[in-house]
C-alpha cells in the first residue's frame, strides 16, 4: 500500500507540471526523484520480507523444540540462593576467630497434580550440622559436601487444610526474629496445618533419633493461633503451641552423638539432680525431659510508609526440675530489605535458660549454639538491587549464666563475654 500510494503521489505531481508552464530541468529532477524513491521503497520491501522469513522460520524451530519437551518441564520450579559471609568470632579467654563462608542451597518446586506438591533442596554443609549449611572456606581450595536440605511432599485437599510429610520447612510459626528455634533446622517426619487467613494450627510428629534397640527419640506436639486485623495498616497475632519430646531424658539424642549445645547431663555425683543409678553417664545423657509450652504475640504496622514488626516469645519446660526452665525473646524490625534501594533495621534481646528448650533446635549463632546465654542482637540490611541483599548481624552476649568455665589460672568464670559479627552478601537465583 505504501509503494501504490507514494508512486500515485509523484504522478500527480508530474501532471501538475505538465499542464502548468515548466522548465525542462525541472522536470527532470523531479522524475530522477521518483525512480530513486521507487528504488528504496524496493530495497525495504526485500529487507522487510528477509525479515518475514525470518522470524517464520525462528517460529517453526521453537514449535519443534516446544514439541520435543515433555509437558512435565512447565510443572517445575527451579530456585536457589547464595551467601558468601566474613564472621569475626570473639569470645572471652579464647582465641579470637575471623572466618569466610559460603552458603548454596538449590533446588525445585514440582506440581505433582492440582492438590500435590514437592520440594527438593540442596545445601552445603559440614557435617551435616542441622542447624547450619555454613561451609568454612578451608582445606586449601577442597570441594565441598553437599546434603539433603529438604525433601517433602505438600497435600491440599482444600484450601486450608494441608498436610506435610518429609524433611520439612517449620510446619509452626515463629515470630519475627526470634531465634529459640534456629531458622535452618528442616524437622523430619509429618504435619498437618489449617490456615484460613485469620484462624491458624498445626499438629505435628517428627523424629529425632531412631534406635533399633529402644523406642525412637522424637517430639510431637501442635499450635493453634489467631490473626487480628486492628485496622487497614495494623494486625495482632496471637499464638500458643506445645512441644512434647519423647524419650530424650536419659539418652543421647544429637546429631553428632555427643555435643549437648548446654543442657544439663547425667552426672557421676551421688545426690546430685542429675545423679541416677540406672543409667550410666560414661556417654552424655540428658538428665531432663523437655515438654515444653511456648506463647507468641507480634504486632504489625505502617510507619512513614515501611512495615514495622514488634514481638515476644516465651518457653517454659515443665519437665526441667533445676528451675533452668524458661526462655524468652523480644524485639523489632522496622523496613524491609526487598525492592532495590531499601533497608531494613531491628534489634532483638533474648535470654535462654541451660534447659528452657532442647537446644539441638536453638540458634546456632546466639550465645555460641549453646543455651544458657543471654544478649541482645542488632540486624540491618539493605537492597542494592533485585535478589541482593547485603547484611550485618552482630551478637553481644552472655554465656555461662548457671553453668561457670573452668579457666586456667582463673578459675570458674560465669557471664563470660561473647561478641560475634556476620557481614553477609545474599544473592537469590
Amino acid at each position: 500500500m505504501t509503494k501504490t500510494f507514494v508512486t500515485a503521489t509523484a504522478l500527480a505531481s508530474l501532471l501538475a507540471l505538465n499542464s502548468a508552464p515548466a522548465r525542462a530541468d525541472e522536470i527532470s529532477e523531479l522524475k530522477a526523484a521518483l525512480q530513486a524513491l521507487q528504488k528504496r521503497i524496493d530495497q525495504l520491501e526485500t529487507k522487510a520480507q528477509e525479515v518475514e522469513d525470518t522470524n517464520d522460520r525462528q517460529t517453526d524451530q521453537i514449535a519443534k523444540v516446544r514439541s520435543n519437551v515433555g509437558a512435565w518441564v512447565g510443572n517445575f520450579t527451579w530456585k536457589g540462593d547464595l551467601r558468601y559471609r566474613n564472621e569475626n568470632i570473639d569470645q572471652a579467654y579464647v582465641v579470637g576467630r575471623n572466618r569466610d563462608r559460603i552458603r548454596v542451597r538449590t533446588g525445585f518446586v514440582a506440581k505433582a497434580n492440582d492438590t500435590l506438591r514437592v520440594e527438593v533442596q540442596l545445601a552445603t554443609s559440614e557435617g551435616s550440622d542441622p542447624r547450619s549449611s555454613n561451609q568454612t572456606l578451608t582445606g586449601s581450595n577442597s570441594r565441598k559436601p553437599v546434603y539433603i536440605d529438604l525433601a517433602y511432599g505438600e497435600w491440599k485437599p482444600t484450601n486450608e487444610l494441608t498436610l506435610t510429610f518429609g524433611k520439612m520447612k517449620y510446619p509452626w510459626v515463629r515470630p519475627g526474629s526470634s531465634v529459640l528455634f534456629d531458622g535452618d533446622v528442616n524437622p523430619e517426619g509429618i504435619a498437618l496445618g489449617y490456615n484460613d487467613g485469620a484462624l491458624f494450627g498445626s499438629t505435628f510428629y517428627t523424629q529425632l533419633k531412631e534406635n533399633a534397640t529402644s523406642a525412637e527419640s522424637s517430639m510431637g506436639g501442635g499450635q493453634v493461633g489467631y490473626r487480628f486485623n486492628i485496622n487497614a495498616s495494623s494486625k495482632l497475632m496471637l499464638a500458643a503451641g506445645y512441644f512434647s519430646h519423647n524419650k530424650v531424658r536419659y539418652q543421647s539424642p544429637f546429631y553428632d552423638g555427643t555435643s549437648n549445645f548446654g543442657n544439663t547431663l547425667l552426672n557421676n555425683t551421688v545426690g546430685d539432680l542429675c545423679y541416677s543409678t540406672q543409667y550410666s553417664a560414661t556417654t552424655p545423657k540428658l538428665c531432663w525431659g523437655y515438654q515444653v509450652a511456648e506463647g507468641i504475640a507480634e504486632y504489625s504496622t505502617l510507619v512513614d510508609n515501611r512495615p514495622l514488626s514488634v514481638y515476644g516469645d516465651y518457653t517454659h519446660n515443665s519437665a526441667a526440675k533445676n528451675g533452668l526452665d524458661t526462655a524468652y525473646s523480644l524485639g523489632f524490625m522496622y523496613g524491609r530489605a526487598s525492592d532495590p534501594q531499601t533497608w531494613e533495621i531491628g534489634y532483638y534481646w533474648q535470654r535462654v535458660q541451660k534447659d528452657a528448650l532442647f537446644a539441638q533446635y536453638i540458634d546456632s549463632d546466639f550465645g555460641g549454639g549453646n543455651s544458657d546465654a543471654q544478649g541482645g542482637v542488632i540486624k540491618a540490611a539493605y537492597a542494592p538491587a533485585r535478589n541482593w541483599t547485603l547484611n550485618l548481624t552482630y551478637f553481644m552476649n552472655e554465656t555461662n549464666l548457671a553453668a561457670p568455665v573452668s579457666v586456667t589460672g582463673v578459675g570458674s568464670v560465669y557471664n563470660r563475654q561473647y561478641k560475634r559479627l556476620q557481614l553477609d552478601a545474599n544473592v537469590k537465583f
